[in-house]
């Protein structure tokens, strides 16, 4: 670390130890070696320091101030989650080799530790507790931003989207990949993290495009929530990260939060009817009251 004068040293070194996932973890020389390699500097509010599909293994611990993550750099994004003292962050694309996926924005003055990426994944490779300190951090944030990113969880509290932690999977899939195939069961829901999907229909012996998915788009809720077949196939354009859930403790998750129930219920319908009859079914109340009660007794009964 370039020097700085010894009350900013003891802080910045405070913030380490104070590192939410791995401080209490690091011995002297570790510290040390992250003070030596890093760099401290400051930022002003309204800098970014992360942006959306950026390459950049550069990894922040956020001595003084506050950051947001943001699902874009526009101006009108969506502020997924605020970061304060000792946080760290970078540390996914850094240590998974993935383009940043949020924005990170300056939010008050501060000031920050940065570490090459290479530094930090050498410190925590040495030991598998401290790399499975990181592992179980970085899945409680790629949770938390994931679902956030979408609309409907938003106002799910931070601790009720925490208990999906245990039961969900990162996945992995390379351009061209299938990932739900049309008539199959549905055996889970996807949230993507990060990539481009395609989503088809057969009909007849055409295959009909009817939309792209992105991150923060999610798929495989109306099989998860009907107990149908999938209604379309979906394929990976890109490479595609994304979060699997499980349909029991999907079900589950709606059930417990009843505030996002109806409203969800009522998109997974209309994204159907778009699919079956580009909108057909919607003009028939009958027919979605019909489907949305079916979906409210399956919820049902997962709890039971």
């Amino acid at each position: 670390m370039q020097e700085v004068n010894g009350n900013l040293r003891q802080t910045v070194e405070q913030a380490i130890e104070r590192q939410e996932a791995f401080g209490e973890l690091l011995t002297r020389q570790e510290k040390e070696q992250l003070l030596d390699y890093g760099v401290v500097r400051s930022a002003v509010a309204g800098e970014f320091l992360c942006r959306p599909h950026q390459v950049d293994t550069r990894v922040y611990i956020l001595v003084i101030g506050e950051v947001e993550i943001r699902n874009s750099t526009e101006e009108d994004g969506t502020v997924l989650a605020r970061l304060g003292r000792s946080e760290l962050f970078g540390e996914i694309s850094a240590l998974f080799r993935l383009p940043r996926i949020s924005a990170v924005r300056i939010s008050r003055p501060s000031v920050l530790l940065e570490i090459p990426g290479d530094i930090l994944e050498k410190v925590i490779s040495s030991r598998p507790e401290l790399y499975e300190a990181v592992v179980q951090r970085y899945k409680q944030r790629i949770t938390d931003t994931a679902l956030r990113s979408v609309s409907l969880f938003r106002s799910i509290p931070a601790d009720r989207l925490a208990a999906l932690n245990e039961c969900f999977s990162l996945v992995g899939i390379p351009p061209g990949k299938v990932i739900v195939t049309e008539g199959e069961p549905g055996e889970a829901i996807y949230v993507i993290i990060y990539g481009t999907a395609r989503v088809a229909h057969q009909v007849g012996e055409e295959s009909l495009n009817l939309a792209l998915l992105c991150a923060g788009d999610y798929l495989g809720e109306w099989s998860v929530l009907t107990g149908a077949p999938r209604a379309a196939t979906v394929t990976a354009v890109t490479r595609v990260e994304a979060i699997r859930i499980d349909c029991q403790p999907f079900l589950q998750f709606i059930r417990e939060n009843p505030q996002i129930a109806d409203q969800f219920n009522t998109l997974a319908f209309e994204r159907y009817s778009t699919v079956a009859g580009q909108g057909q079914l919607a003009d028939s109340p009958e027919m979605m009251d019909q489907v949305l009660s079916r979906i409210k007794n399956l919820i049902a009964q997962s709890g039971e």
